[in-house]
């Protein structure tokens, strides 16, 4: 039984930093999206470039 009571306790977890969002000039955003359509397979390593997930570059484009 103690075993029951130990699975069915809830811990409680603190978020300490959760950061903040970044915001892209419209600037910013086309060279980004210029640079990740000059080679194939390029939005990937732009993304890692310079810091954006690949889904929002791919969004901008």
């Amino acid at each position: 039984m103690d075993s029951d009571r130990r699975s069915a306790q809830i811990e409680r977890l603190e978020v300490v930093d959760t950061g903040r969002r970044r915001r892209w000039s419209e600037d910013e955003k086309l060279k980004i999206v210029l640079e990740s359509l000059q080679a194939p397979r390029q939005v990937a390593a732009t993304a890692r470039r310079y810091g954006v997930s690949r889904s929002l570059l791919l969004r901008w484009r």
